[in-house]
């Protein structure tokens, strides 16, 4: 019998909190004709390794087909946030104080719309950056950052 996607989150989330790790994005859809099964997972003190991504394939796997909720053939694919990830808490701009990031803007600051550098601090809802062009910082409040990704400088 086919349960909803909603059954697959539950399944997914208890996994996570069984292992360790948080769902950072979880998505079940159609691609290119086939299910697939797309879940990135995260680790609030530490980064992801490839190592964490085929504990936890293997553990959701085995636990998916014992459950027997996904009626069809699908393609299971676990992967870590990435290096240039979405920030999308509190949390995440806590977590990474002192790395590089890309914000894009609702409204300008100093005339800027993207403002690219280290992030400083988190005080209440604002955020400062240290601007990598200028060296200046900006100062932001979390509800004026439409999209905000950490940013990988080689």
């Amino acid at each position: 019998m086919y349960e909803t996607p909603e059954k697959i989150k539950v399944i997914v989330q208890e996994v996570a909190k069984e292992l360790g790790y948080e769902i950072f994005e979880l998505t079940y859809k159609r691609v290119r004709g086939k299910y697939e099964l797309r879940i990135s997972i995260d680790k609030r003190k530490d980064n992801v390794s490839l190592a964490d991504c085929e504990k936890f394939s293997k553990t959701i796997g085995a636990r998916l087909d014992t459950e027997d909720i996904i009626p069809d053939s699908y393609n299971l694919v676990v992967e870590s946030p990435g290096a240039e990830r979405e920030l999308r808490s509190k949390k995440d701009f806590e977590r990474f104080i002192g790395k590089n990031v890309k914000l894009l803007l609702k409204n300008p600051v100093e005339k800027r719309m993207v403002l690219i550098g280290k992030l400083k601090t988190l005080e209440e809802e604002t955020v400062v950056i240290k601007e990598r062009d200028t060296g200046n910082d900006f100062e932001t409040k979390l509800n004026n950052i439409k999209k905000a990704n950490l940013r990988l400088e080689l």
